[in-house]
């Protein structure tokens, strides 16, 4: 916990900046901290989840 974290967090913590979906997501996982495996823990998940939000 007390490393820096992983490159793909980084990526959806700044994607949470400037898209409020992600930012809403990642704010409800700690109310439902079972999502958080469908977008955070995974950085092949986490790429996919922003490809969809972002429309790339």
């Amino acid at each position: 916990m007390l490393a820096p974290p992983p490159e793909h967090v980084l990526n959806l913590l700044g994607a949470a900046g400037q898209l409020q979906p992600v930012a809403d997501r990642f704010a409800n996982g700690f109310n439902d901290p079972a999502d958080f495996e469908n977008f955070f823990f995974e950085p092949e998940k986490t790429a996919a989840y922003l490809a969809e939000v972002s429309g790339s």
